[in-house]
């Protein structure tokens, strides 16, 4: 071969690899499964046993309780080790070295391989340790990079919607009010984009990602504004319905030239979209074609896992045939609803209850909800069919009820404000005793109840002997409540 000739090769494949990863690769759905692996190299003194890892499943709704798979895996005596996932998806994870954490995205049916350098990671930080190859190398590093740089939208955007959950956010405006909300989400917007923007050691794969990120979240902080004011004295009718109009002002301008189809927000997209959709905007909500298998398979999944709803067969033909790569794990996802239930009915563990009569004074809701239960300890859960904490923790607290349901009686309250078809259609694959009282009964329960009563899930602690261990309103996750529940046992 001529030397001209070689050359122009040469220069071909460099150019070519340039320009690799310059767009964000299309969204995969596959049943193949997708695999990580990774290598920890130096330092063997300061070397980990195990490397775990967290997978998001894109549509299995987080109140599932089953969108987030963990792994761990044990590193060999080279420092290596490999995951095979299935996530039916392109997918995030979070992998976990001893002290080290970094984010990924893996694709089915591919590889996704790293590097970590214990011996570099102490003077030249993680992004410049850590080397990818395989899919989405050049992405992957970008990522990790620009989270250690502290610009990394998805993230910065997490610890924002952490603050407005805490109650926090509010310290943050310089003025709390609707117009100070908009001016702290506008410049949290246009700050993060001049960040991406400047930065040019991210390549425009990461780019692309970048910007539709920042858009999509900025995009859905817009109808959380009354929620981050909320202490800031809206108190009135007039006050709401005048926020009310910004925020479908501010989501209607938002929504011009459909900015959600952007093709890159499949890689991002979560439980947002059908907040936008059933928000108040004057036409249809477009997404990502690429999307809408995850968008529909994710409605099936929310009417199993959140309203405990089974299938028809009809929805499963759609499913086995719309669905094909997706449709196992939901079917599959049917099939343990379905057994729950079974099992549940069959043992009794999940009653209707209705109090002696309609007649009980004021004073006596309470002693009459706990006489049939006396000389064994109760867990008194008030909530509500609209309350998504409250079905939440029905989720994480199933196998403890089935586990203890012979030491402790579980009496699960709602109110008639929760609609009856719902209800009935819930409390089967809900353990414990079911009762629905009227609003003055809900009333004078909440009247002799030690604890504050603005919201749900209450729970209400009650000793053998029938008097008020603890109350208190609120649920944090499966550890707390066994410590609150441990002294009555």
């Amino acid at each position: 071969m001529k030397i001209r000739n070689l050359i122009t090769v040469l220069l071909g494949i460099l150019t070519l690899t340039g320009q690799a990863q310059k767009h964000l690769p299309r969204f995969i759905y596959s049943k193949e499964t997708a695999v990580l692996r990774g290598c920890v190299v130096g330092d063997s003194t300061q070397r980990p046993e195990d490397i775990d890892i967290i997978h998001w499943m894109k549509y299995n709704p987080g109140l599932l309780g089953e969108a987030m798979k963990d792994k761990t895996a044990s590193l060999d005596e080279n420092g290596c080790c490999s995951f095979s996932l299935h996530t039916g998806t392109t997918a995030k994870c979070l992998v976990m070295i001893g002290d080290y954490k970094f984010t990924c995205y893996v694709v089915p049916g591919d590889t996704v391989s790293f590097t970590l350098d214990l011996d570099r990671i102490k003077t030249h930080g993680l992004s410049q340790s850590l080397s990818f190859s395989g899919a989405l190398s050049d992405f992957n590093h970008d990522l990790v990079y620009a989270m250690e740089k502290g610009f990394d939208p998805e993230n910065l955007y997490q610890k924002i919607e952490r603050k407005r959950n805490m109650g926090q956010l509010v310290d943050e405006l310089s003025d709390v009010s609707v117009d100070g909300y908009f001016q702290y989400l506008d410049s949290t917007y246009q700050s993060i984009n001049k960040r991406i923007e400047e930065d040019r050691n991210i390549g425009d794969a990461y780019r692309e990602f970048a910007n539709a990120a920042n858009h999509y979240e900025y995009g859905a902080f817009i109808p959380f504004c009354a929620y981050s004011i909320r202490y800031a004295g809206l108190d009135t009718e007039e006050q709401y319905a005048a926020l009310a109009e910004r925020q479908s002002q501010w989501l209607e301008n938002y929504m011009k030239n459909d900015p959600w189809t952007n093709p890159a927000l499949c890689y991002v997209m979560w439980s947002r979209p059908e907040m936008f959709i059933q928000s108040i905007i004057a036409h249809q909500v477009k997404l990502p074609e690429d999307y809408r298998q995850c968008h529909l398979a994710s409605k099936y999944m929310m009417q199993i896992g959140q309203q405990s709803q089974l299938l028809s067969e009809a929805q499963k033909d759609s499913v086995r045939i719309y669905l094909p790569e997706l449709g196992q794990d939901i079917l599959d996802y049917n099939d343990k609803l379905e057994q729950e239930m079974a099992f549940i009915n069959e043992q009794g563990k999940s009653r209707i209850c209705t109090l002696p009569n309609d007649k009980i004074s004021d004073n006596d809701v309470l002693s009459a909800i706990l006489e049939p239960y006396r000389g064994r300890p109760v867990l008194l859960d008030l909530w509500e069919t609209t309350c998504g904490p409250c079905r939440f923790a029905f989720k994480e607290m199933h196998e403890k009820k089935l586990e203890l349901s012979d030491r402790i009686h579980f009496v699960n309250i709602a109110s008639e404000r929760s609609d009856l078809a719902t209800w009935e259609r819930l409390v089967p694959s809900y353990v414990g005793d079911h009762y629905r009282l009227t609003e003055q009964q809900l009333q004078s329960l909440h009247n002799q109840l030690p604890c504050k009563t603005d919201g749900v899930p209450i729970w209400v602690l009650i000793n053998a002997d029938g008097s008020i261990h603890h109350a208190f309103i609120g649920w944090g996750n499966l550890d707390i409540m066994m410590k609150e529940l441990e002294p009555v046992l």
